[in-house]
Order: C-alpha cells, then sequence, then structure tokens
C-alpha cells in the first residue's frame, strides 16, 4: 500500500494528516491513469485529472462525498468498488459484479469490469486497488487506480468471434462432407441398382432371342450375330472393361481385336468382320502380344479368356 510519507521528501513526517492528503494528491494528480482514493468512513479524498478525463466528473464537485457517490461516474449508480473491497471484504458481490477479480498479498486486488457506459461511451476498465496508510503504519483509507482497456479487449472478443466463427465453419463442413458421402453412396448404389436392371434384362429379354435367332441365319449373318452376343455378354461379364483397366496402353481398336480373338473368331474371319486386310489384323495381334508381354510359347486366346 501507499504510505503517506513515502511520497515526495522526508518533510511529509512532521505534517499534518490532512497536509499530507493534499500532498499525495497533488502527485496523483500527475498520474496517467485515473486515480481516486477514500479514507475509512468512505469519503472521497483523492480525485485525480486523469479520472476526471475518463470519467466526465470534476473533482471539486465530488472530492468529500461520500456514500458511494463516487461509484456513480463509473457505474451509473452507488454500488462498492475496489477500494470498498479492500477495506470490506464481499465475496458474493465480488463473484456477482467483476468479470474478473483476484486478491494478491497485502490486501491488494486486481479486477476486470464486464461492458460499461462511461462517459457516453461503451468501455471495460482494468483496476487495481490497496490500502492507504498512515506514517505508523496504520490503513487510513484505500487507493484505486482505474486503466481504459476498451481496445485490448475489443482485440480479445473479435480474437473470440473468429475463433468461434471458425468453430462453426468447420462443423457446417463436417456436416457438409457427411452429406457429401452419404449422396456419393446413394448414387453408387443407384448406379448398381441401374446396372443390375440392365444385366437382368440383358439375360432374360435379349439373350433368349439371340439364341433362337441363331439357327435361321446363314453362316456370314450368324458371325455378326455371334459377335453381337459376345458384346452382349461382355457387359454381362465385362471383359473390355477389365482389359483396357489393366493393360492401359491398348488402343479401342486393339481392346475390339483383343474381344473377337477371345471369341475364337480367326485372322481372316475378324478382317471380314472389320473390312480390313488380314495383314493390318496380323499387325493388331502382334501389338496386341507385346503389350500383353506374352511369350511365344503363350496362345492369345487363352490369355484373353482369363479376363473373363
Amino acid at each position: 500500500g501507499i504510505r503517506l510519507t513515502s511520497i515526495g521528501d522526508s518533510t511529509f513526517a512532521g505534517k499534518t494528516l490532512e497536509e499530507s492528503v493534499q500532498r499525495l494528491a497533488n502527485i496523483i494528480d500527475f498520474l496517467p491513469d485515473a486515480t481516486f482514493a477514500i479514507d475509512l468512513k468512505g469519503k472521497l479524498i483523492v480525485w485525480n485529472h486523469a479520472t476526471e478525463e475518463m470519467t466526465g466528473v470534476n473533482a471539486r464537485d465530488i472530492l468529500g462525498k461520500g456514500d458511494l457517490d463516487y461509484a456513480i461516474p463509473f457505474y451509473g449508480r452507488r454500488r462498492q468498488t475496489l477500494v470498498d473491497l479492500v477495506l470490506k471484504q464481499n465475496k458474493k458481490f465480488e463473484e456477482n459484479n467483476y468479470f474478473y477479480l483476484q486478491r494478491l498479498e497485502r490486501q491488494f486486488l486486481i479486477a476486470e469490469t464486464d461492458l460499461l457506459t462511461l462517459n457516453n461511451r461503451d468501455v471495460f476498465l482494468w483496476g487495481k486497488a490497496g490500502p492507504l496508510f498512515d506514517t505508523e503504519g496504520n490503513i487510513i483509507g484505500a487507493i484505486e487506480t482505474v486503466r481504459d482497456i476498451t481496445e485490448r479487449k475489443q482485440m480479445e472478443l473479435d480474437l473470440q468471434k473468429r475463433e468461434s466463427d471458425l468453430k462453426t465453419k468447420a462443423h457446417e463442413l463436417k456436416d457438409l462432407n457427411a452429406a457429401l458421402r452419404v449422396l456419393l453412396k446413394q448414387r453408387d448404389d443407384d448406379r448398381t441398382m441401374v446396372e443390375e436392371t440392365l444385366l437382368s434384362n440383358i439375360k432374360l429379354l435379349i439373350l433368349p432371342y439371340v439364341d433362337k435367332l441363331k439357327g435361321q441365319m446363314d453362316s456370314g449373318s450368324g458371325t455378326y450375330l455371334n459377335v453381337l452376343e459376345s458384346n452382349l455378354r461382355d457387359i454381362v461379364s465385362p471383359f473390355a472393361q477389365k482389359l483396357s483397366a489393366q493393360h492401359l496402353t491398348l488402343t479401342n481398336k486393339e481392346v475390339q481385336i483383343a474381344n473377337l480373338i477371345k471369341e475364337g473368331l480367326g485372322t481372316k474371319e475378324i478382317a471380314n468382320l472389320l473390312n480390313v486386310s488380314e495383314a493390318a489384323i496380323n499387325l493388331h495381334r502382334y501389338r496386341i502380344r507385346q503389350k500383353l508381354n506374352l511369350t511365344k510359347g503363350q496362345n492369345l486366346q487363352s490369355f484373353l479368356s482369363s479376363y473373363v
């Protein structure tokens, strides 16, 4: 706490209490932070220039007043302040009226207020208070320093809001991802259902009639019908898709010819079917074997049949 004899020089020792208080007030008046003090009877004895600027209340209009009048400029009503709590503890009041309050050694208090309207503007205040002592070490009052921390507090609140917004957006993204996963699964399920329906219809509604047509066509037309049947069955058991997926270098034409080789068609039959020369088909057969990494001893048709 502050001892009146410790402020200024040693000439304080012989001064009266009133003179010491006045000397204290004169010194405190130059402090940059709002500072005020009360005596043991709760009468205001110090109200510096910074407090006048913060509250808009002139010292001559409030010095000497008691009955918690000094709280009105800060809180708009009579209530206990830190200087009062230094002189007499009130835990319930402290818990209900301060955003943050901590008791330190030697009866000092540090606190932060919630948002206040002070001198026609909204502010957050930080305060520190402690006892006043006379020359013999007796408590003769309490003193409080108040600082406007609105700018710092606003930065903290803005940061908290940004963090809260980020958490909200993170939750929204999480929900969106969950919804997207559900939609993708539904899409896959729908695709599977469509594929199963298509395959079922081919087996039940098309292939039986292809079988009946085989016995009614000549050899030339029968070849085309066999290819049609083979391609329909490939839809049921997708040879081309499997072959292309595992051997990406195969061209579409090579996949087509590989499919016909798998069905047992010879070079001449494939050439007639595709209306190209036998030499062209033999070149395609050679390239297909190369891309499939087949040795001379491996049969191309047998190898391709393994993809069914």
